[in-house]
């Protein structure tokens, strides 16, 4: 059987958890369509206005979809109803001419649908017509990840697409890291693995919200959490996570505010990897540590795939949708809340009390997840195959 070549358009460099999701997905796909595949990489940020090096309605583009025999398009949080210059609404700027000059089966995977950061009425109404145009055509099949998108469409436009979308687990519930010899682990002391983001900032942390904090005030109660677990539990250290280059300033700031005495002995800092393979190091290393605490959606997803208890640290609704999404609201602490340290403190404590019970809760829920996913993988199977799937 020949191999099949699929041209995957997502996001590969940049952010870990996109290659996280991509190397999920891929192992899956593979599975199901029980075929040898080569894909091809073509990153979205191409395509971006910001960058302009592309043209998604050019005749190069058009051309290179038909010489594949698949095109995927995400995951990835590329259904932002923001952009009033796109056809779309969203950074996917294609225009109906285009969608009817691809012959290729175009398969929209896992992708997320957000409107936190600001939606306009234009971008709303462009999206639904996109989404009436893509969802009627048997040669395209639309997914979104379990993070509330499902939920925002609904929200929207009504039940209009209800049954004319899949609501489908982010490809890294399914990723399975390689084991590595880990410099970042020290002999004699256990992990705790930590995740902080200080992108939007302003959207994260909006003090003139009635009970917000300001960035801040998180960063000095967080810092005051942790010398206080430092001090508490000496058998541990910290490895933190940077995802993307600005999680690096975040750490920085908790860093000037952890007492020497603990941050010279008991604090890591994982290397800031991205691109292809680079999820395989970084959470491998997140199986050395005992509890993640994560505010990005990869880190919470990377280390629940993997049975490792998570406090995921919310300061962004994604994450609560996430954790709304598979059962698990009560292991959420916002973060950008007034008063979160008591919370954080409480719940670092209860995990530690339960660890085993709520690794054997994890270990159910994955299951759970995989067999929710069966629905979407066969669909897609059938999709390809016969161009005939039900929701």
């Amino acid at each position: 059987m020949e191999k099949l070549k699929v041209l995957h358009i997502a996001s590969f460099n940049g952010n870990i958890g996109d290659n996280a999701n991509h190397n999920g997905f891929r192992k899956r796909l593979i599975e199901t369509l029980n075929r040898e595949i080569i894909f091809t990489n073509l990153e979205i940020r191409e395509f971006y206005q910001s960058w302009n090096l592309r043209d998604f309605n050019s005749t190069e583009f058009i051309n290179l979809c038909n010489n594949h025999d698949l095109v995927v398009i995400g995951g990835g949080n590329f259904f932002e109803l923001k952009w009033d210059y796109s056809h779309t609404g969203t950074t996917i700027n294609i225009n109906e001419d285009t969608l009817n000059q691809i012959k290729t089966p175009i398969l929209f995977n896992g992708v997320g649908c957000d409107i936190a950061k600001g939606a306009s009425q234009s971008a709303v109404e462009k999206f639904r017509i996109f989404m009436e145009r893509v969802t009627n055509d048997k040669n395209i099949l639309v997914s979104v990840r379990n993070d509330g998108s499902f939920d925002t469409i609904r929200n929207l436009y009504g039940d209009s697409f209800n049954n004319k979308i899949f609501k489908v687990p982010d490809g890294a519930f399914f990723m399975k890291p390689k084991k590595y010899d880990f410099p970042e682990v020290k002999s004699g002391y256990k992990s705790i693995g930590i995740n902080v983001a200080s992108d939007m900032k302003e959207i994260r942390f909006n003090s003139e919200v009635k009970g917000s904090i300001s960035y801040d005030d998180f960063v000095n109660g967080f810092a005051l959490v942790l010398n206080e677990l430092l001090q508490k539990y000496e058998e541990y250290q910290l490895i933190f996570f940077p995802h993307i280059y600005s999680d690096l300033s975040v750490i920085n700031d908790l860093l000037e505010k952890i007492e020497d005495k603990y941050r010279r002995i008991r604090v890591i800092v994982a290397p800031c990897l991205t691109g292809e393979g680079s999820e395989d190091y970084i959470f491998g290393l997140y199986k050395e540590c005992d509890l993640i605490m994560g505010m990005r959606f990869h880190s919470n997803v990377c280390a629940i795939s993997q049975n490792i208890p998570t406090i995921a640290l919310c300061s962004y609704k994604k994450i609560l949708d996430l954790y709304k999404e598979i059962n698990l609201s009560d292991r959420v602490v916002e973060i950008n809340k007034t008063g979160f340290e008591k919370c954080l403190s409480d719940k670092i404590e209860s995990t530690f009390t339960n660890i085993d019970d709520i690794r054997n809760d994890y270990k159910k829920l994955n299951l759970i997840i995989y067999q929710e996913s069966l629905k979407y993988y066969n669909a897609v199977k059938d999709w390809y195959n016969n161009k005939i799937y039900k929701y």
